[in-house]
Protein backbone atom coordinates (compact mmCIF):
# COMPACT_ATOMS: atom_id res chain seq x y z
CA UNK A 1 0.00 0.00 0.00
CA UNK A 2 0.99 3.40 -0.72
CA UNK A 3 2.05 5.78 2.29
CA UNK A 4 0.96 8.76 2.06
CA UNK A 5 4.52 10.62 3.08
CA UNK A 6 2.45 14.12 2.27
CA UNK A 7 1.26 14.68 5.97
CA UNK A 8 4.55 14.61 7.34
CA UNK A 9 4.40 18.09 5.89
CA UNK A 10 1.95 19.20 8.27
CA UNK A 11 4.05 18.70 11.49
CA UNK A 12 7.22 19.90 9.85
CA UNK A 13 5.32 23.45 8.57
CA UNK A 14 4.16 24.12 12.15
CA UNK A 15 7.15 22.40 14.24
CA UNK A 16 8.99 26.21 13.89
CA UNK A 17 5.70 28.37 15.05
CA UNK A 18 5.65 27.02 18.71
CA UNK A 19 6.71 30.28 21.20
CA UNK A 20 9.94 32.22 18.81
CA UNK A 21 7.53 32.07 15.99
CA UNK A 22 4.78 33.19 16.74
CA UNK A 23 5.68 35.76 19.28
CA UNK A 24 8.42 36.80 16.16
CA UNK A 25 4.97 37.37 13.90
CA UNK A 26 2.78 39.66 16.74
CA UNK A 27 6.14 41.09 17.15
CA UNK A 28 6.66 42.44 13.65
CA UNK A 29 2.52 42.81 12.69
CA UNK A 30 0.56 43.14 16.41
CA UNK A 31 -3.13 42.21 15.80
CA UNK A 32 -2.23 41.72 11.91
CA UNK A 33 -0.64 38.83 12.10
CA UNK A 34 -3.03 36.73 10.80
CA UNK A 35 -3.13 38.81 7.74
CA UNK A 36 0.55 38.87 7.51
CA UNK A 37 -0.15 35.04 7.23
CA UNK A 38 -2.59 34.64 4.60
CA UNK A 39 -0.23 36.73 2.44
CA UNK A 40 2.63 34.74 3.99
CA UNK A 41 0.77 31.35 3.22
CA UNK A 42 0.89 32.89 -0.46
CA UNK A 43 4.60 32.86 -0.86
CA UNK A 44 4.73 29.62 1.13
CA UNK A 45 2.75 27.86 -1.91
CA UNK A 46 5.63 29.18 -4.59
CA UNK A 47 8.28 27.88 -2.20
CA UNK A 48 6.89 24.61 -1.86
CA UNK A 49 5.89 24.31 -5.46
CA UNK A 50 9.72 25.45 -5.94
CA UNK A 51 10.79 22.81 -3.49
CA UNK A 52 8.68 20.20 -5.22
CA UNK A 53 9.82 20.64 -8.62
CA UNK A 54 13.11 20.28 -7.34
CA UNK A 55 12.30 17.14 -5.93
CA UNK A 56 15.04 14.54 -6.83
CA UNK A 57 12.93 11.21 -6.90
CA UNK A 58 15.97 9.05 -4.88
CA UNK A 59 17.55 8.94 -2.38
CA UNK A 60 20.49 11.59 -1.70
CA UNK A 61 22.74 9.10 -0.84
CA UNK A 62 22.20 7.26 -4.35
CA UNK A 63 23.28 10.97 -6.45
CA UNK A 64 25.61 12.02 -3.94
CA UNK A 65 27.87 8.30 -4.17
CA UNK A 66 30.62 9.52 -6.48
CA UNK A 67 32.70 11.51 -3.33
CA UNK A 68 33.77 14.99 -6.46
CA UNK A 69 33.52 17.96 -5.04
CA UNK A 70 30.24 19.44 -5.51
CA UNK A 71 28.58 15.63 -4.18
CA UNK A 72 30.24 16.72 -0.93
CA UNK A 73 29.04 20.28 -0.95
CA UNK A 74 25.42 19.42 -0.87
CA UNK A 75 25.66 16.64 1.28
CA UNK A 76 27.75 18.83 3.71
CA UNK A 77 25.42 21.50 3.01
CA UNK A 78 22.65 19.49 3.74
CA UNK A 79 23.89 17.82 7.26
CA UNK A 80 24.26 21.62 8.47
CA UNK A 81 20.78 22.71 7.39
CA UNK A 82 19.94 19.43 9.18
CA UNK A 83 21.77 20.15 12.30
CA UNK A 84 20.32 23.67 12.46
CA UNK A 85 17.12 22.93 12.31
CA UNK A 86 17.82 20.75 15.09
CA UNK A 87 18.83 22.79 17.35
CA UNK A 88 15.87 25.46 16.82
CA UNK A 89 13.73 22.72 17.43
CA UNK A 90 15.43 21.77 20.70
CA UNK A 91 16.19 25.55 21.66
CA UNK A 92 12.09 25.54 20.99
CA UNK A 93 11.32 22.47 23.18
CA UNK A 94 13.55 23.59 25.87
CA UNK A 95 12.58 26.97 26.02
CA UNK A 96 8.84 26.07 26.64
CA UNK A 97 9.64 23.33 29.43
CA UNK A 98 11.75 25.26 31.06
CA UNK A 99 9.23 28.45 31.01
CA UNK A 100 6.06 26.65 31.94
CA UNK A 101 6.66 23.01 32.97
CA UNK A 102 9.82 22.03 34.40
CA UNK A 103 11.54 25.40 35.95
CA UNK A 104 13.63 23.70 38.03
CA UNK A 105 14.35 20.63 35.86
CA UNK A 106 17.79 21.24 33.63
CA UNK A 107 16.65 21.31 29.86
CA UNK A 108 19.20 18.46 28.92
CA UNK A 109 16.60 15.99 31.48
CA UNK A 110 13.42 17.47 30.26
CA UNK A 111 13.76 16.81 26.96
CA UNK A 112 16.11 13.78 26.48
CA UNK A 113 13.00 11.73 26.12
CA UNK A 114 11.92 13.56 22.60
CA UNK A 115 15.56 12.86 21.85
CA UNK A 116 15.52 9.50 22.94
CA UNK A 117 12.59 8.76 21.17
CA UNK A 118 13.03 10.76 18.41
CA UNK A 119 16.60 9.48 17.56
CA UNK A 120 17.75 6.17 19.36
CA UNK A 121 14.32 4.79 19.04
CA UNK A 122 13.87 5.69 15.79
CA UNK A 123 12.27 3.61 12.78
CA UNK A 124 15.11 2.50 9.79
CA UNK A 125 11.96 3.21 7.26
CA UNK A 126 10.21 6.45 6.75
CA UNK A 127 7.28 4.60 6.01
CA UNK A 128 6.80 3.39 9.98
CA UNK A 129 6.87 7.23 11.00
CA UNK A 130 4.60 8.27 8.57
CA UNK A 131 1.79 5.19 10.34
CA UNK A 132 2.72 7.00 13.67
CA UNK A 133 2.25 10.74 11.82
CA UNK A 134 -1.66 9.59 10.72
CA UNK A 135 -2.36 8.71 14.16
CA UNK A 136 -1.02 12.31 15.69
CA UNK A 137 -2.43 14.13 12.65
CA UNK A 138 -6.11 12.84 13.99
CA UNK A 139 -5.23 14.28 17.66
CA UNK A 140 -3.93 17.53 16.41
CA UNK A 141 -6.92 18.41 14.40
CA UNK A 142 -8.80 17.29 17.39
CA UNK A 143 -6.87 19.08 19.79
CA UNK A 144 -7.37 22.26 17.60
CA UNK A 145 -11.17 22.37 17.37
CA UNK A 146 -11.19 21.31 20.75
CA UNK A 147 -9.35 24.16 22.01
CA UNK A 148 -10.39 26.79 19.67
CA UNK A 149 -13.99 26.09 21.21
CA UNK A 150 -13.08 26.65 24.83
CA UNK A 151 -11.86 29.63 24.32
CA UNK A 152 -15.14 30.80 22.32
CA UNK A 153 -16.45 32.35 25.72
CA UNK A 154 -13.47 34.64 26.26
CA UNK A 155 -14.01 36.03 21.96
CA UNK A 156 -14.09 39.69 21.61
CA UNK A 157 -14.14 40.19 18.00
CA UNK A 158 -13.81 44.15 18.82
CA UNK A 159 -10.18 42.58 19.59
CA UNK A 160 -9.53 42.90 15.73
CA UNK A 161 -10.19 46.24 15.27
CA UNK A 162 -8.69 48.46 13.47
CA UNK A 163 -7.41 46.54 10.64
CA UNK A 164 -4.11 47.25 8.48
CA UNK A 165 -2.66 49.39 11.21
CA UNK A 166 0.34 47.62 10.63
CA UNK A 167 2.96 49.98 8.88
CA UNK A 168 2.97 47.66 5.04
CA UNK A 169 6.58 47.42 5.52
CA UNK A 170 6.34 45.58 8.79
CA UNK A 171 3.39 43.47 7.58
CA UNK A 172 5.81 42.16 4.11
CA UNK A 173 8.32 41.44 6.56
CA UNK A 174 6.09 39.43 8.65
CA UNK A 175 5.51 38.03 5.41
CA UNK A 176 8.65 37.09 4.24
CA UNK A 177 9.14 35.53 7.93
CA UNK A 178 6.14 33.39 8.14
CA UNK A 179 6.39 31.99 4.66
CA UNK A 180 10.08 30.62 5.38
CA UNK A 181 9.15 29.23 8.88
CA UNK A 182 6.25 27.18 6.96
CA UNK A 183 8.38 26.13 4.25
CA UNK A 184 11.70 25.76 5.24
CA UNK A 185 11.17 21.84 7.08
CA UNK A 186 10.17 21.03 3.87
CA UNK A 187 13.41 20.79 2.26
CA UNK A 188 14.49 17.58 4.24
CA UNK A 189 12.23 15.38 2.63
CA UNK A 190 12.76 16.59 -0.94
CA UNK A 191 14.02 12.81 -1.56
CA UNK A 192 10.71 11.13 -0.45
CA UNK A 193 9.04 11.73 -3.98
CA UNK A 194 5.96 13.41 -2.46
CA UNK A 195 3.91 15.64 -5.27
CA UNK A 196 2.92 18.85 -5.26
CA UNK A 197 -0.78 18.48 -5.15
CA UNK A 198 0.32 16.35 -1.84
CA UNK A 199 2.49 18.97 -0.36
CA UNK A 200 -0.10 21.49 -1.27
CA UNK A 201 -2.92 19.87 0.61
CA UNK A 202 -1.28 19.53 4.05
CA UNK A 203 0.98 22.93 4.04
CA UNK A 204 -3.00 24.62 3.67
CA UNK A 205 -4.50 22.75 6.49
CA UNK A 206 -1.10 23.42 8.61
CA UNK A 207 -1.27 26.95 7.82
CA UNK A 208 -4.93 26.89 8.54
CA UNK A 209 -4.16 25.63 11.91
CA UNK A 210 -2.07 28.47 12.50
CA UNK A 211 -4.54 30.74 11.25
CA UNK A 212 -7.48 29.65 13.26
CA UNK A 213 -4.78 29.75 16.35
CA UNK A 214 -3.37 33.56 15.96
CA UNK A 215 -7.03 34.91 14.95
CA UNK A 216 -7.73 33.11 18.44
CA UNK A 217 -5.53 34.69 20.34
CA UNK A 218 -5.95 38.19 18.78
CA UNK A 219 -9.61 37.95 19.51
CA UNK A 220 -9.01 36.96 23.25
CA UNK A 221 -6.07 39.26 23.83
CA UNK A 222 -6.35 42.43 21.73
CA UNK A 223 -3.35 44.78 22.00
CA UNK A 224 -2.11 42.75 24.48
CA UNK A 225 -0.51 39.92 21.89
CA UNK A 226 2.70 41.57 22.22
CA UNK A 227 3.10 41.22 25.98
CA UNK A 228 3.46 37.28 26.30
CA UNK A 229 6.30 35.37 25.12
CA UNK A 230 4.13 32.29 24.49
CA UNK A 231 0.59 33.88 23.53
CA UNK A 232 -0.44 30.46 22.21
CA UNK A 233 -0.12 28.83 25.69
CA UNK A 234 -0.97 32.01 27.68
CA UNK A 235 -4.49 32.39 26.22
CA UNK A 236 -4.79 28.56 26.80
CA UNK A 237 -5.17 29.02 30.74
CA UNK A 238 -8.21 31.52 30.29
CA UNK A 239 -9.78 27.93 29.18
CA UNK A 240 -12.84 27.11 32.04
CA UNK A 241 -14.79 23.93 30.87
CA UNK A 242 -17.76 23.69 33.02
CA UNK A 243 -17.06 26.75 35.05
CA UNK A 244 -14.78 24.42 37.81
CA UNK A 245 -12.86 22.47 35.57
CA UNK A 246 -9.74 24.61 35.06
CA UNK A 247 -5.72 24.44 34.18
CA UNK A 248 -6.30 21.95 31.18
CA UNK A 249 -3.97 24.23 29.21
CA UNK A 250 -1.19 21.77 29.26
CA UNK A 251 -3.36 18.80 27.37
CA UNK A 252 -4.71 20.97 25.29
CA UNK A 253 -1.61 21.99 23.67
CA UNK A 254 -0.30 19.01 23.14
CA UNK A 255 -0.24 19.69 19.71
CA UNK A 256 2.71 21.54 19.60
CA UNK A 257 4.92 18.36 21.19
CA UNK A 258 3.17 16.23 18.15
CA UNK A 259 5.47 19.27 15.26
CA UNK A 260 8.23 18.85 17.65
CA UNK A 261 8.29 15.00 17.61
CA UNK A 262 7.66 14.64 14.07
CA UNK A 263 10.55 17.45 12.87
CA UNK A 264 13.51 15.52 15.32
CA UNK A 265 12.12 11.91 13.81
CA UNK A 266 12.21 13.29 10.66
CA UNK A 267 15.52 14.89 10.73
CA UNK A 268 17.30 12.24 12.55
CA UNK A 269 16.38 10.03 9.75
CA UNK A 270 17.73 12.04 7.22
CA UNK A 271 20.85 12.77 9.10
CA UNK A 272 21.07 8.99 9.32
CA UNK A 273 20.97 8.59 6.12
CA UNK A 274 23.59 11.79 4.77
CA UNK A 275 25.71 10.64 7.30
CA UNK A 276 25.53 6.62 5.96
CA UNK A 277 25.41 4.67 9.04
CA UNK A 278 23.16 1.90 9.86
CA UNK A 279 22.59 2.78 13.87
CA UNK A 280 20.35 5.32 15.30
CA UNK A 281 23.24 5.89 17.91
CA UNK A 282 25.61 8.07 15.55
CA UNK A 283 22.50 10.86 15.32
CA UNK A 284 21.52 10.25 18.76
CA UNK A 285 24.59 11.23 19.80
CA UNK A 286 24.61 13.94 17.70
CA UNK A 287 21.44 15.20 18.67
CA UNK A 288 22.54 14.44 22.53
CA UNK A 289 25.49 16.97 22.27
CA UNK A 290 23.53 19.72 20.18
CA UNK A 291 20.85 19.20 23.15
CA UNK A 292 23.51 19.67 25.45
CA UNK A 293 24.53 23.24 24.02
CA UNK A 294 20.74 24.39 24.21
CA UNK A 295 20.87 23.40 27.79
CA UNK A 296 23.58 25.32 28.67
CA UNK A 297 23.45 28.43 26.63
CA UNK A 298 20.30 28.88 25.54
CA UNK A 299 17.22 27.31 27.08
CA UNK A 300 17.80 29.40 30.80
CA UNK A 301 19.31 32.43 29.00
CA UNK A 302 16.27 34.75 27.88
CA UNK A 303 18.88 37.41 25.81
CA UNK A 304 20.69 34.24 24.18
CA UNK A 305 17.17 32.56 23.36
CA UNK A 306 15.57 35.79 22.02
CA UNK A 307 18.95 36.56 20.00
CA UNK A 308 18.32 33.31 18.31
CA UNK A 309 14.99 33.88 17.69
CA UNK A 310 15.76 37.22 16.10
CA UNK A 311 18.20 35.60 13.32
CA UNK A 312 17.29 32.22 12.74
CA UNK A 313 14.53 33.37 9.95
CA UNK A 314 17.11 34.88 7.86
CA UNK A 315 19.32 31.59 8.28
CA UNK A 316 17.20 29.39 7.50
CA UNK A 317 16.26 31.40 4.81
CA UNK A 318 19.20 31.85 3.06
CA UNK A 319 20.28 27.98 3.64
CA UNK A 320 16.92 26.91 2.05
CA UNK A 321 17.96 29.30 -1.07
CA UNK A 322 21.55 27.74 -1.20
CA UNK A 323 20.74 24.47 -1.18
CA UNK A 324 17.65 24.49 -3.31
CA UNK A 325 20.06 25.82 -5.82
CA UNK A 326 22.39 23.50 -5.61
CA UNK A 327 20.01 20.58 -5.88
CA UNK A 328 18.81 22.02 -9.04
CA UNK A 329 22.10 22.30 -10.49
CA UNK A 330 22.70 18.97 -9.69
CA UNK A 331 19.02 17.85 -11.27
CA UNK A 332 20.33 19.82 -14.32
CA UNK A 333 23.79 17.99 -14.27
CA UNK A 334 21.94 14.36 -13.82
CA UNK A 335 19.54 15.50 -16.89
CA UNK A 336 22.65 16.21 -19.16
CA UNK A 337 24.05 13.11 -18.27
CA UNK A 338 21.51 10.94 -18.45
CA UNK A 339 20.66 12.27 -22.27
CA UNK A 340 24.52 11.85 -22.83
CA UNK A 341 24.99 8.48 -21.94
CA UNK A 342 21.29 7.83 -24.00
CA UNK A 343 22.89 9.03 -27.33
CA UNK A 344 25.86 7.53 -26.58
CA UNK A 345 24.23 3.72 -26.54
CA UNK A 346 21.99 4.44 -29.33
CA UNK A 347 23.10 2.22 -32.52
CA UNK A 348 24.80 4.55 -35.73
Amino acid sequence: MKTNKGILSYFLSRSLFLGGGISTLFLYSSKDAYIAIILGTILGIGIVYIISKANINTSLNEILKKNNFFNILIRLCFILYILFLIFIVLTILATFLYSYFLPFTPSLISCLPFVFIATFLNTKNINKLVYVAQILFVLSITLIVLKTALLTNEFDFSNLLPIFSTHATSLFKTSLIFAVLSTSPFLVLIDEKIEFKQNLKYYLISMLTIVIVVISITIVLGEMVNIYSYPEYSVLRKISLFKFIENIENFVSAGWFFDIFICLSVCSLKLKQLLNVKRNLIPFIIVFVILWLVSEFVANNFLNSIAIYKVFPLILGIAMAVLIILILIKKIILKKSIISNAKYRLPE
